[in-house]
């Protein structure tokens, strides 16, 4: 609470006495606190760039210097004497490395301190202040109020005062529109939706694929492992079928089977189902609907990334998710001892360094269970072959 709270005392940096809002919020039994609270969810109205814009804070004071921080070495009687307002910049949340005054976002702050103070933006301890932020915000974005405050009391008969900067206080600036991340006008530029989302059939955040006519519109769909799809019927009755070949009555031989039940579509769209893909590989489907298939109603669904998943093939590819079928054939190549392709030098020295071996031979190329002259022959009856 103690950051929350000396947060929002600092953002009145701005501003006078003034009757733009009354310090009248209900805080119950609280010795100290505020409206809105962060610590509880709660911040700053969000408001519509080149439109006025106001809010109110409500503001207790706590009475006592530890009631903000209790490690700090003061006795537990301690009177907080005020607060008072040092600096506010509103920082880019999209680029902390951009900060703004509230007069170059076109906004102001009207301190209400209830005449206690000659200093518009102090306030005393153990009482209720608030202050009203104004204006007609002319920058958009999201933005995290830096505020810096100065807290007094009185030590050994002496004023003492500490700054400390805080930031827990944000707003958002921006237009109205559509909130919902999966409607299909979603806005990322909205801080107020202003009920125009239009959502999908199947209000579902993944990959449509709608059925038109004779056809999917993704006929063939690259998709990750663990990707959501879903499918939209938007005339005709149709079904999902990735289990059997409609047309040859055989396995389509799917990684998995999946099947959506026949439904019939509207303009407006109807959701069919969806299904959730983990398992990489190539699925096949088709609308097993009278002759649709035949009529071009096929579809593919690709998870993953394919590839050769044999480590021993010249083409292997460690980041494939399944195997495409592409290895590249391993072939034996005769008198290729260290296994580089080609029979060359290199394998000769290797027959030389195991030259008279009887047993446990890795260069007997003859299969005699020795390496002699005969494997030295063997091998130079090939030499610069290139596999």
């Amino acid at each position: 609470m103690k950051n929350v709270l000396i947060g929002f005392f600092a953002i009145f940096i701005l501003g006078s006495v003034s009757g733009q809002c009354t310090a009248d919020f209900d805080f119950g039994s609280e010795t100290y606190g505020s409206s809105p609270d962060p610590s509880q969810g709660e911040q700053f109205e969000p408001g519509i760039t080149d439109e006025p814009y106001y809010d109110v804070l409500h503001l207790l004071i706590p009475t006592y210097v530890v009631e903000i921080d209790s490690t700090l070495p003061f006795a537990p009687d301690a009177l907080l004497d005020s607060i008072e307002l040092v600096s506010l910049v509103m920082v880019d949340l999209d680029d902390t490395l951009i900060s703004y005054s509230l007069d170059e976002m076109g906004l102001q702050v009207l301190c209400n301190n209830n005449g206690d103070s000659d200093y518009p933006c102090s306030f005393h301890g153990g009482n209720q202040y608030c202050a009203s932020l104004e204006g007609t915000p002319t920058i958009s974005g999201n933005f995290r109020a830096d505020i810096t405050v100065k807290g007094w009391t009185t030590v050994f008969g002496f004023p003492f005062g500490q700054e400390q900067m805080f930031g827990s206080l944000f707003i958002d600036f921006g237009v109205e529109g559509c909130m919902d991340v999966n409607a299909t006008n979603y806005n990322p530029e909205a801080v107020i939706d202003d009920g125009s989302c239009i959502l999908n059939p199947c209000n579902l955040d993944g990959i449509e694929v709608a059925t038109i006519s004779f056809s999917y519109t993704e006929t063939d769909l690259s998709v990750d492992v663990g990707d959501l799809v879903y499918w939209v019927n938007y005339g005709g009755f149709h079904d999902v079928n990735g289990d059997i070949d409609s047309q040859t009555g055989l396995s389509f031989g799917n990684p998995e089977a999946f099947t959506l039940p026949a439904i019939s579509g509207s303009p407006s769209g109807v959701c069919m189902g969806s299904h959730t893909f983990t398992i990489p590989g190539v699925y096949t489907y088709d609308c097993s609907i009278g002759s649709h298939a035949a009529l071009g109603m096929v579809g593919t669904v690709t998870v993953g990334v394919g590839g050769c998943t044999d480590s021993t093939a010249s083409n292997y590819n460690p980041a494939a998710d399944y195997d495409d079928g592409s290895c590249n054939p391993i072939v034996d190549c005769f008198g290729d001892l260290n296994s580089d392709s080609s029979v060359t030098v290199a394998d000769l020295l290797l027959i030389l360094s195991e030259f008279g071996c009887t047993s446990g031979c890795t260069t007997d190329i003859n299969g005699d269970g020795v390496t002699t002259v005969a494997d030295l022959l063997e091998l130079l009856s090939v030499f610069g072959t290139a596999c």
